[in-house]
């Protein structure tokens, strides 16, 4: 708790108020220095400036900043810091600017936000030591500064996370109008930060005030309401209309959706061209699913006109941003020679990077190509490697070749029972492949004990799917017992 006579000179130095007395502060700082530490910080600053009527002493404060700090003042820590790390001319341009702020001067309390909040080679980042001086700012009804604030404690940047102070600050800058405080509001609402569950009816009623005062997140989470099917609020033409307000101040996912409404007719008529204006433009301010699903609908050339130069270059724009599905689809356009003149080479080079993304599917396309040789030397191993990547996500081709791999013992340790439990799953899934292998090994008897029975039932399967080799295997099995 604060000494009286620390809040006496706080009282005193505050140059808003109607006591403002430096003289007073530096008498009231002075006589709570020797018990309480951060009036001992106080009388550092005055001692250093030689304002209020203290003797100018600047090694004399050093020294008093260095006790305050080990009696356990921040602020002097802080200060005692900057000492040892900056030389003088610096350090009396930043003591007497911390002095104006301790003093609640806004310019300056601003200017020492502004430092603390992002640390420069002057200061080192300190969110505590910015909001402690932004909101003298607050206090005094600067409407950036109780938003900033606000949000600093909702996020607990630097701080402790303060819900009650952070609706405090935003409900403040709120009623002054600014939008963004607005939207944060509304976002607590919807987070269930506001002691209550998520409350989507009050969320929503904060996002259409942001959303009227023009802010583009609000607009754009409006959208998104609006567009949820099935629920009291649903409206698809105020979704469309919230998104293209939002894509119009620059808000690059608002643009990828008001690009896919006009490309489908969702709450704006269907429009081809509006359609390829936003979803461009979602992609030149980079947003990721915008460049797959833009390149996608010009590859495909459905819903918009087909262009693979478009395809082409959002997809390897996405790619070079390490987007996984979009290396697979590059990997595709090289391998089958799209746009690109065909290059296994190329195409084995992004089904790998997708595949060390994770991408399933490149997974399972690496393996076939270190199986089949493409692009590269023919590697078994690497192969059974890649397919059990893909087969431990569940990939029903992967599942099959792995598990042909294990029963024949191919590029891994041979494990019948694992690679028939492998074929099986592959095969309820619905994959022909399988369905066929397991056929034949059941027909051939040569790892494991022959069924017939078994055997027409795999190979049935495979065949209603229109597997050739397995309707000729059938056949054959027919012919025989003629």
């Amino acid at each position: 708790m604060a000494s009286e006579p620390f809040t006496k000179a706080r009282v005193s130095m505050d140059s808003a108020s109607g006591d403002y007395d430096l003289v007073k502060a530096a008498e009231a700082a002075k006589a709570g220095s020797a018990t309480d530490a951060d009036a001992k910080y106080l009388l550092a600053l005055f001692q250093y400036l030689g304002e209020g009527g203290i003797p100018k002493d600047e090694d004399s404060a050093k020294a008093l900043f260095k006790e305050a700090a080990a009696d356990g003042s921040k602020e002097a820590g802080i200060v005692s810091k900057e000492f040892e790390a900056n030389p003088k001319d610096v350090m009396d341009r930043l003591v007497a600017l911390r002095f104006r702020g301790e003093q609640r001067d806004k310019e300056a309390s601003k200017e020492l936000f502004a430092m603390y909040d992002k640390g420069n080679k002057e200061v080192r980042k300190s969110h505590a030591e910015a909001v402690r001086f932004y909101t003298a700012c607050a206090e005094q009804g600067d409407v950036e500064a109780q938003a900033k604030i606000g949000f600093m404690y909702l996020m607990g940047k630097g701080i402790p996370k303060d819900k009650g102070l952070a609706m405090k600050w935003l409900g403040m800058a709120a009623d002054n109008g600014d939008g963004t405080a607005m939207y944060r509001i509304g976002q607590m609402y919807d987070q269930g930060l506001c002691d209550t569950e998520p409350d989507e009816k009050k969320s929503l009623e904060w996002y259409q005030k942001a959303a009227d005062a023009g802010n583009r997140d609000a607009q754009f989470a409006c959208g998104c309401m609006y567009m949820m099917p099935k629920q009291k609020y649903t409206d698809v033409k105020k979704a469309a209309k919230m998104f293209e307000s939002s894509a119009e101040q620059g808000h690059a996912e608002a643009q990828y959706q008001i690009g896919m409404c006009y490309a489908y007719g969702q709450g704006v008529p269907r429009d081809v061209s509006q359609a390829v204006k936003w979803l461009e433009k979602s992609c030149e301010n980079e947003y990721q699913q915008g460049m797959v699903d833009f390149a996608n609908m010009c590859f495909e050339g459905q819903v918009i006109p087909k262009d693979y130069q478009k395809a082409a270059h959002w997809f390897t724009e996405a790619a070079n941003r390490c987007n996984g599905y979009a290396q697979y689809a590059l990997a595709c356009m090289y391998g089958n020679g799209y746009y690109y003149d065909q290059s296994d080479e190329m195409a084995l080079k992004w089904f790998k990077e997708a595949a060390e993304m994770g991408e399933v599917n490149s997974q399972y396309c690496l393996g076939c190509f270190y199986y089949e040789g493409r692009g590269t030397e023919r590697d078994l191993k690497e192969a059974a490697l890649w397919y059990t990547e893909a087969a431990e996500k569940g990939h029903p081709a992967a599942m099959a070749f792995l598990g042909m791999f294990k029963v024949t013992g191919s590029g891994v340790e041979q494990d019948v029972e694992e690679g028939i439990r492998l074929l099986e799953e592959s095969a309820e899934n619905g994959y022909y492949e399988a369905q066929f292998y397991l056929g034949k090994i059941y027909y051939e008897g040569k790892y494991v004990k022959k069924n017939d029975i078994r055997a027409k039932k795999y190979l049935n399967q495979a065949a209603k799917q229109g597997d050739p080799d397995a309707a000729a295997l059938l056949n054959m099995m027919k012919s025989k017992r003629r």
